[in-house]
This record gives structure tokens, sequence and C-alpha cells, in this order.
């Protein structure tokens, strides 16, 4: 916490506009990232200066995400994938964990873009909506690799 202490005005004002509006005023304090939530949790919203940052970020969840609902171990999220990923999340990405399909050899993710909203409750009911996924990304645990699927 001594790095709040160091903070000059004009980046305590950032910080404050920014737990206010949920949107930076100007740029981000310190450079990385901030992260703002409703106070429920339910609605969130992070904000990067470094894409690098953000596209780790969100491998490491879906490993983490996937370790525990699989109780496997995975690689890392190949560069080409996030990347992949990261530029869909610009049109609103569902990552579909409730629907996972796994094998003894594979593991499959269905993905879908859902666009913007900011019903979370929708957002929650669309796993209801979908049927029919056509793009995945698969890891094979033969080859310890991942590759994304678009199908049909």
């Amino acid at each position: 916490m001594d790095y709040i202490n160091k903070l000059s005005n004009k980046e305590i004002s950032e910080l404050l506009f920014f737990s206010h509006m949920a949107k930076p005023l100007n740029r981000i304090p310190m450079n990385r990232f901030a992260y703002h939530s409703h106070d429920d949790g339910w609605f969130n919203k992070l904000f990067v200066e470094d894409l690098r940052d953000y596209k780790s970020l969100l491998s490491n969840v879906i490993i983490s995400k996937l370790e525990v609902i699989t109780r496997r171990t995975f690689t890392e999220l190949p560069d080409e994938i996030t990347s992949v990923l990261l530029e869909s999340t610009r049109e609103g990405l569902f990552i579909d964990l409730s629907r996972i399909v796994k094998t003894r050899v594979k593991v499959k993710v269905p993905l879908t873009g859902i666009g913007h909203h900011t019903d979370m409750d929708r957002v929650y009911n669309f796993r209801e909506e979908i049927k029919d996924y056509k793009i995945f990304i698969e890891y094979s645990e033969t080859k310890k690799s991942w590759q994304l699927l678009k199908e049909g």
C-alpha cells in the first residue's frame, strides 16, 4: 500500500474519477490496468494499457477454470488463439464453461459472440438460448496442444 502514498494529486483524481464513472479520464495510473466492479460483483469492467496483460489474463483465467472443472492440467494457450479471443472480446465473447465437451483425450470449450450488454441476467440466460456453437477451443491430451476449431 506504500505506492498509494506516492501517487500524485493528478493520479489520485484519475482513480477517483474511474471509481465513480467506471472509465478512465485520461490514462490509468501506474500504467497497467484498472478493474471496476458494481457493488455486487455482477457487472465488471477491466481497462488495460497493454493488451498483452489482457491476453495473459484471459488465457490464465480460462486455464485455471478448466483445471478446476476437469481436474486436468493444461499447457498455456498459444498466442495465435489468445489473439483471436482478444479480438472476439470487442464484439462480446461468450465462453460457455457449462457446456465443455470432455473425452479421455480432448477437452472442447464452446465460444460464441453475443454483443455488448449491461443486463448480466440476460447474459447469464444466453446459456439456455444458444444451442449450436460453431467455434471451439480444443485441447489435446495426447499432443499437449491447443487448436481453434470452426465448425459448419
